[in-house]
């Protein structure tokens, strides 16, 4: 299919083959599932799950923690991701069994995102491996593929002449070394380094100034679409997005994968407004996005995107260098816990772990302490007061106004918990967009709908067999709700559903309920 380099363990790492210890203790938790078979593993010993967070947490899967995927979801993982820019399909068709055979065992819904290696702009290669490039040398740039020679770097993108005017900046190196360009002649482009270091073999370029043209999806990209399809993968994320219609393109080849957009260029800033409109979600992908915008100015956006995000009604993901310093440290910096901690009280959905997981030293010890981060930010008033979503009179419809009065009834009165039938998960999403600061338990008959539920902030998925009435239903899930101790006789939830039951977009009922009691609606 292709040629790609693996992940390679950092040194000094194991991959992860046996249980990690967490990092704070708290009783189990079970999991609605239409049986009431405990968790275990193949030996048939439980595994405990640690107490959950509203906020979601995405785990890159990778040779460090393909062994330990179990004690990766008792520690709080809800979405694994594959990088399809290392590793081959066997590896990852490998990954995808494992992933699904534990998730089965431990009766706990686990999304599996796919991340499309997108366009790779890199350099060409040098004698020796790599240059040094000095603050005011004179450096001329050529596309072209081979070995550069003396005093100039290869680029693999064709006609880069054609992008570029004075004054646009290339960074090289993902960032680490920076030159402006002075002037082009022919196909050659010169440019003057303004910051210093060492280029080596194949390194990434950025052009923060420039429309570079990317070609997204790219050929590789659809080969890998095409296998995310073959392999009933919840999520495909989108790389270098610069538009809606590279969205709608990716959808075309995809089935029913939620598409997920990585908002890591500048013009999909520039774009997000139509963007939002075509996706399912968006990652905040602030490696790249910080060396195109300007790492000053990360914080700010970030934070744009998210309640941008959510007034569109979609989901997101905050990612990269979370937790960067557990790729070797069993324990995280007080800047990245303060990181972690801002992105939850912005309302991300979900946040990321990339190298910690995939090729760190501690893969489970990052999944405990990026949900024991989120759960103590989760505890604060500042949390619950932060803004939500509001109806727009100009898309009111039944289920989006019954959704937002679920989550307004659940936050006034305090309720435990929402309790919500879907079948295309459409009206669970809306009640996780209008933030009722408890508990949404998404109850489904469709499995793929349960996985891609995953991601969604507050939000406890379960497969759930659809009944004949809407009281069947109700008496079952609040049977089930005790049986599993997720909630007690007596306690007040709030029940959404639709009439009749089984039919896509028919959400038309809320009904206030105290657990124990009768549900008959007349």
């Amino acid at each position: 299919m292709r040629v790609s380099l693996p992940i390679k363990l950092h040194a000094g790492v194991e991959p992860c083959t046996t249980a990690s210890q967490p990092l704070s203790s708290g009783p189990m938790n079970p999991q609605i599932m239409p049986t009431d078979t405990p968790a275990r593993d193949m030996d048939g010993d439980s595994v405990p799950e640690q107490p959950r967070s509203f906020t979601k947490i995405v785990a890159t899967i990778g040779p460090a923690s393909e062994g330990c995927i179990r004690e990766l979801v008792a520690a709080g993982m809800s979405v694994a991701r594959l990088n399809f820019s290392h590793g081959e399909p066997e590896e990852h068709q490998a990954r995808i069994e494992t992933i699904r055979q534990v998730a089965q065992s431990m009766r706990r819904p686990v999304g599996i995102l796919g991340d499309l290696p997108g366009p790779k702009m890199r350099t060409g290669t040098f004698p020796g491996g790599h240059v040094d490039l000095e603050e005011g040398e004179s450096v001329r740039l050529r596309s072209g593929g081979g070995t550069a020679l003396a005093g100039e770097v290869l680029l693999d993108i064709p006609d880069i002449h054609l992008s570029l005017d004075p004054g646009h900046r290339v960074s090289l190196a993902d960032g680490q070394v920076e030159l402006v360009v002075e002037k082009t002649y022919g196909e050659v482009v010169q440019a003057r380094v303004t910051r210093a270091g060492a280029v080596g073999d194949r390194k990434g370029i950025h052009f923060p100034d420039s429309d570079v043209q990317y070609e997204v999806p790219t050929d590789d990209d659809r080969r890998w679409i095409q296998f995310a399809v073959d392999h009933q993968l919840d999520f495909i994320g989108v790389s270098f997005v610069g538009n809606a219609s590279e969205i709608e393109h990716v959808r075309s080849l995809a089935g029913t994968q939620a598409i997920v957009a990585k908002i890591e260029r500048r013009q999909a800033i520039e774009h997000l407004a139509e963007i939002l409109e075509a996706a399912d979600g968006v990652m905040v992908a602030r490696g790249d996005l910080g060396v195109e915008i300007g790492l000053a100015d990360l914080p700010g956006l970030q934070k744009m995107i998210l309640e941008r995000t959510l007034d569109a009604r979609k989901f997101t993901i905050t990612a990269t260098e979370m937790l960067e310093s557990m790729v070797h440290s069993s324990r995280p910096t007080r800047a990245e816990v303060t990181d972690v901690a801002n992105a939850v009280l912005d309302g991300t959905d979900a946040v990321m772990l990339s190298a910690e997981t995939a090729a760190g030293a501690h893969p489970v010890a990052a999944v405990n302490t990026m949900r024991e981060i989120a759960r103590s930010v989760e505890k604060s008033p500042r949390y619950r007061r932060r803004p939500r979503l509001k109806l727009d009179a100009m898309d009111a419809t039944f289920g989006t106004s019954i959704a937002m009065a679920a989550a307004q009834v659940a936050r006034a009165l305090q309720l435990d918990k929402v309790i919500c039938f879907t079948e295309s998960g459409g009206t669970v999403r809306l009640i996780s967009r209008y933030r009722p600061g408890n508990e949404i338990i998404g109850l489904s008959p469709n499995l793929g709908v349960v996985r891609q539920m995953t991601v969604l902030g507050h939000v406890r998925p379960a497969l759930f067999r659809r009944e004949a009435s809407l009281e069947e239903m109700f008496d079952m899930a609040a049977e089930m709700l005790v049986v599993r101790e997720i909630a007690e006789v007596g306690q007040e939830v709030v029940f959404v559903a639709g009439v009749p039951p089984g039919v896509v977009n028919s959400t038309n009922v809320m009904k206030l309920h105290r657990i124990g009691e009768s549900t008959k609606l007349s």
